[in-house]
């Protein structure tokens, strides 16, 4: 079919809401690819829908809300593809990769490790564990857990406190509901630890990779998050926290409330506002205002980017599609991106970006070496 015709199908499928995530995706790359060429051989297209798009000016502030926007240096670039030509996801993905979804594993007290339903978007631990639906998450699980959350340990002599791990692979997300109502969203590659309930003067959880807390007020008790090279504590607020264990750094960004931000090898204590974003490396902290939205959308299934440098996207793109990235020459493209494009879609339709912004690939199995 010619490409004229197809995108003429899909947009008509696009006005009726039929599209699919991947075709969306597709139909927006088409439209920034012709009209980073002055919308050529688009007018007429354009023209034939003009009762429903008045005109080239509204139809264009469409297209920065599409899937994506490529920029390099600011410029949008990589749009010169003749018609008709193989591009390098057409010559070498063989075989699709679908997006991540819920998947997550959860170990018990005991040291079981329970496999959580794809099916569940989370947990909630109040007098056990159930899914956000009321299910048990297991039969083993009801039957041995202690539902008060507690058991004597014979060693000390008393009673203690049973810890959960909560762990994401790479492609999964899942959401747990802490027993004093703070929920907290695991991004992939990501572990969280905490307690079955929380006793004390305080809320402490652990957290490796990248979360996302609704902390729940308790001014009596400080909720305290603890991960590699920082300590928050707050009272009750919306943060985001990426602390993976292959980063150099540990960014943290606040949505609303304040937080308290301590970084262990300077002992600095720094307070944010909303909007604000610390980040750590080794003993030097850094705040500065920022646009939250762009490191909170993951949670809503949004990959968004503003001038983001390459190499940023494609450890996002790794983690979630569980693909390891390689560069034949050792280091990334210099370029950047900027726009949003959706979680649920494939990885053949995210590389169908990768090849109109000028990236040459080849993906074998599960190995995307950037060319």
């Amino acid at each position: 079919m010619h490409e004229r015709e197809e995108i003429r199908q899909l947009f008509e499928r696009y006005k009726q809401g039929k599209c699919t995530p991947e075709e969306r995706v597709r139909l927006h790359a088409w439209f920034n690819r012709y009209a980073a060429r002055e919308a050529s051989g688009l007018d007429d297209l354009q023209a034939s829908f003009a009762s429903r798009y008045t005109g080239r000016r509204k139809f264009l502030r469409w297209l920065p809300y599409a899937a994506a926007v490529v920029l390099v240096a600011g410029v949008s670039i990589g749009l010169y593809v003749s018609d008709g030509q193989k591009t390098s996801a057409d010559k070498f993905v063989v075989e699709d990769i679908a997006p991540g979804g819920n998947r997550a594993t959860l170990t018990l007290a005991d040291g079981r490790v329970v496999d959580l339903s794809s099916k569940q978007a989370g947990i909630i631990i109040a007098n056990g564990i159930t899914y956000l639906d009321g299910s048990t998450v297991s039969p083993e699980v009801g039957k041995s857990e202690n539902p008060e959350g507690r058991r004597f340990d014979m060693e000390k002599g008393s009673l203690t406190t049973d810890y959960y791990v909560l762990n994401t692979p790479r492609g999964g997300t899942y959401q747990v509901t802490l027993p004093d109502g703070t929920r907290v969203w695991l991004n992939a590659a990501s572990t969280l630890k905490y307690p079955s309930r929380f006793e004390g003067r305080e809320r402490v959880v652990e957290i490796e990779g990248e979360g996302y807390f609704s902390v729940a007020k308790d001014a009596e008790r400080p909720f305290r998050v603890i991960s590699r090279v920082q300590e928050i504590e707050v009272l009750g607020t919306e943060f985001n926290i990426s602390a993976y264990g292959d980063e150099n750094t540990v960014t943290t960004t606040l949505v609303n409330g304040t937080i308290a931000v301590r970084n262990p090898a300077s002992n600095r204590v720094a307070k944010l506002s909303p909007g604000q974003q610390s980040t750590i490396k080794g003993s030097e902290t850094l705040v500065e205002q920022v646009e939250a939205s762009l490191y909170t959308s993951w949670r809503k299934g949004v990959f968004s980017f503003k001038r983001t440098p390459a190499q940023d996207v494609m450890k996002q793109l790794a983690r979630w599609y569980d693909v390891e990235v390689v560069y034949s020459d050792g280091n990334p493209p210099a370029i950047t991106f900027s726009g949003e494009m959706g979680r649920d879609v494939s990885l053949r339709t995210v590389l169908e970006f990768l090849e109109l912004s000028g990236i040459a690939f080849r993906l074998e199995g599960r190995k995307l070496n950037i060319e």
